[in-house]
């Protein structure tokens, strides 16, 4: 047996209602056996000073893309997860039915990250784009036997609301997946943003079949099926389905997040539930970096370090149905800890457009406990680290 006590951390867990307060954390093997002021520091295997750190419940990316090996884009989940201060990664519908089985033959036993998956409604993934050209691609029932037969592994069903289908089918693309998440009793997630073609879109229409428990990611993207109508309102379905409990996700990604969309919603009340990322190899090269980078843009739109904390633990174990487990550091839960710096300076971000906002404070990871076990991360994303872009003027 082996114990680990995180001494003096500033802890953040609002599924405690622990909102920055100085306390330690200790672990016995991989489970968390107190949270409290001043646990004496004796006969702990392992001590570790987090003055001046934030401790928070390990963070939650509820959409990246895992698939690595399979998948070109695909990167490993521990570049994406533990390297990065991460703990829990979605993936997002990287696979389907036929070829969903490299997840646990492969993926999971060379991960130290916690994997979850969206099954794709698409037979065969992402592993061809356009992954929908005809009904031929989709097969509910075999899609709702994997997600079954692959639960908890398997969280539900993928569907991308945009490519060629959406012209000959329409929104049937989206019925199908969604009887798929009935069959299989498990939930939806939607992906809005059509980057192929400049015809019909679907997410007006799409919004009122979306039930309890589904999730709409990419809900701040420029592109054409974005929330905000021709008249810079948001529709009123989106405010509908976040009432239901649809969960608004933000996944970032190559080319769907937009802060002047963003900006827009915000001043009209709508304040999405979770942060992602949509992390696949040329996203952490070009764009959405690293989690972290992620809280330090939500920063720069106005939420504080309390709000975006929430927004990658506690909201996204509410959306995936798994508080019991994670998102939180009550004790007696798997210990599974993110601990974060926040750097003081002059550093700007920006969206997929190229717009940039300034910020003060910047997060980076800076341990990650998973497990139990502790884990250091990797180098970063840019060739100076985790920290963003330095404002020089």
């Amino acid at each position: 047996m082996t114990s680990l006590l995180l001494k003096n951390g500033t802890v953040y867990d609002s599924a405690q209602g622990i909102k920055g307060q100085k306390l330690d954390v200790s672990v016995q093997d991989d489970i968390i056996v107190e949270v409290a002021q001043n646990i004496d520091s004796r006969d702990f295997d392992q001590v570790i000073d987090l003055t001046d750190k934030v401790v928070a419940p390990g963070l939650i990316d509820l959409h990246c893309h895992v698939f690595h090996g399979f998948n070109s884009s695909g990167v490993h989940p521990d570049v994406a997860g533990v390297g990065s201060g991460v703990t829990t990664v979605v993936d997002g519908g990287s696979a389907g039915h036929s070829n969903f089985g490299g997840f646990p033959a492969y993926i999971i036993p060379n991960s130290k990250t916690r994997v979850l998956c969206m099954v794709h409604i698409s037979s065969t993934g992402l592993s061809v784009m356009p992954e929908l050209t005809t009904i031929e691609n989709i097969d509910v029932d075999q899609t709702a036997r994997v997600v079954q037969e692959n639960y908890p592994l398997a969280r539900g069903i993928k569907i991308r609301a945009v490519g060629p289908t959406t012209e000959t089918i329409g929104v049937e693309i989206v019925r199908l997946a969604k009887q798929a998440a009935i069959n299989s009793k498990s939930q939806l997630m939607v992906h809005i943003g059509e980057l192929y073609h400049e015809g019909k879109t679907l997410t007006q229409e799409l919004l009122p079949l979306l039930t309890h428990g589904d999730i709409l990611t990419h809900t701040f993207t420029p592109n054409p099926g974005k929330i905000i109508d021709s008249d810079g309102k948001v529709l009123s379905e989106v405010f509908d389905a976040q009432e239901r409990g649809v969960t608004l996700d933000t996944a970032f990604g190559r080319y769907n997040f937009s802060f002047d969309i963003a900006k827009t919603a915000l001043d009209q009340g709508l304040v999405p539930n979770t942060i992602s990322t949509d992390m696949t190899i040329p996203g952490r090269q070009q764009s959405a970096h690293s989690m972290t980078e992620m809280l330090t843009r939500f920063l720069a739109l106005g939420f504080g370090l309390a709000d975006v904390i929430k927004m990658t633990t506690e909201n996204s174990a509410i959306a995936l149905n798994m508080l019991d487990s994670i998102g939180t550091l009550m004790v007696g839960k798997e210990a599974d800890i993110s601990v974060l710096s926040i750097v003081d300076g002059d550093w700007h971000v920006s969206d997929v457009k190229g717009n940039i906002l300034p910020t003060n404070k910047a997060i980076i990871p800076y341990i990650t406990i998973r497990s139990g076990d502790v884990i250091t991360p990797d180098f970063g994303p840019h060739p100076w680290g985790f920290l963003p872009t330095q404002n020089m003027s």
